[in-house]
């Protein structure tokens, strides 16, 4: 069978794009919607955003979505459209909650919840990061129901707390309520200079930890005539050696030449108040791991480093703590590029964009390893509309086309995918 047999009819894929093109307007108007419905973790309540997802799907006839929940105000939202005969069944995933908008509010043009179209894009507190998704997958839904039955299944999982981790969110799904797919899609934002710079078939993981150093806390006008060890300074001498000379164990990938990404302080915390010498301060840290990493390996690095600085300077007196699990160790994570998913996704962006998009591995973190290591689930962990590098700051946006452009894909995509047999799908 020829690539061009593979794809959807012609005019198949002619009445799906058709029927995303006549949504057009809804689509935006409805990821506006999202955009102005706050959802920031910290302090992560996503009841209002599901309850706007739940009533576009039911005013869509999508009938049977539901809440799910670990905690009451962490819900996810799973949709069903199910097909007629044994088929695949497709995951599509995005998560409902950002970032805070946190201390750059004063550098936002617009308010950040009020979506704000100027020059083809669209502004606004998760525009890329990532409502424009939650918007592309549930329309891409409403524009398969209109065709005849699919074999497959294709499902909605539109996830809390992605930006917290993931406990009450892609954890809770994957470990207690039981989800299941044959492969899934999750629609993060795959550009870092331009939209649709690539296609994810990876993306790096998260280890996550915090180094608390000790010294003496005293009256500080006696510093100078006691022993005494400021422990703040302790600890920015630590950074600064850890920025210059830690490095971590790990095989060099492909496709992620940078290797890995060490980001020291992102919290800072130390000392009393003047007057009051610092006997505690601490500093936390993530590191961007890569494909093939292990937490044992990387624990192993770190502790290595720590216990080398100690021998050299006694007092130096410190503790490695470990962000709560699930959150400490985000595992990176892979799928085989000659998945049937990666060749429907190449296939469809061809057809919309014109083009397909190279292979890469995510910078960022995903909710990836938790369906793909924790479900079995194989995972593309990130492609849709927008750009990784305008999110978790101020003035965050998607291109207005892109929204369009990724339901398009979504649909013609699902359409390979799901028309066929379990199969049929496998011989793609």
């Amino acid at each position: 069978m020829t690539e061009q047999e593979h794809f959807p009819e012609a005019n198949v894929a002619k009445r799906l794009t058709g029927m995303v093109d006549q949504w057009r307007d809804e689509i935006l108007a409805f990821t506006g919607e999202l955009i102005a419905t706050p959802s920031e973790t910290p302090p992560g309540d996503e009841r209002k955003i599901a309850a706007l997802i739940l009533d576009r799907l039911e005013r869509l006839g999508l009938r049977g979505g539901m809440a799910v929940s670990q905690a009451p105000e962490r819900p996810s939202v799973i949709f069903r459209l199910r097909g007629s005969g044994d088929g695949p069944r497709l995951l599509y995933i995005a998560h409902t909650d950002t970032k805070p908008v946190g201390d750059a509010r004063s550098q936002w043009d617009t308010d950040p919840f009020r979506p704000v179209v100027r020059d083809g894009r669209l502004y606004g507190l998760g525009a890329a990061d990532m409502k424009a998704a939650v918007a592309a997958f549930v329309y891409a839904a409403a524009s398969l129901r209109q065709i005849e039955p699919l074999k497959g299944e294709l499902i909605l999982a539109l996830v809390s707390d992605e930006e917290g981790g993931g406990r009450y969110g892609a954890h809770f799904l994957c470990q207690e309520y039981g989800l299941t797919a044959d492969m899934a899609l999750i629609g993060e934002p795959p550009g870092i200079h331009r939209e649709w710079e690539h296609l994810h078939i990876g993306c790096r993981g998260v280890f996550c930890f915090t180094i608390g150093v000790h010294g003496t806390q005293m009256h500080s006008s006696l510093s100078d005539r006691f022993p005494s060890v400021n422990a703040s300074l302790k600890a920015a001498e630590l950074m600064l050696r850890m920025s210059r000379e830690l490095k971590f164990t790990f095989e060099p990938h492909p496709l992620c030449p940078g290797g890995t990404t060490l980001n020291l302080g992102v919290q800072l915390k130390g000392g009393v108040y003047f007057g009051v010498y610092p006997g505690y301060a601490e500093f936390s840290t993530d590191l961007r791991t890569v494909p093939g990493m292990r937490r044992e390996q990387a624990i192993r690095d770190l502790e290595e480093f720590l216990a080398a600085r100690q021998r050299e300077d006694p007092n130096l007196k410190l503790e490695l703590r470990f962000r709560p699990s699930p959150a400490d160790w985000i595992a990176p994570s892979e799928i085989n590029p000659d998945h049937v998913l990666v060749k429907a996704l190449e296939w469809a962006s061809e057809h919309v964009l014109g083009f397909r998009p190279p292979l890469s591995i995510y910078p960022a973190g995903t909710d990836a390893p938790k369906f793909q290591l924790i479900a079995g689930i194989p995972t593309v962990p990130a492609f849709g509309a927008g750009l990784i590098s305008v999110a978790h700051g101020p003035n965050e946006w998607v291109g207005v086309e892109s929204i369009i452009q990724a339901c398009k894909i979504y649909v013609l995509a699902a359409h390979t995918i799901l028309s066929r047999g379990a199969g049929e799908a496998q011989a793609l």
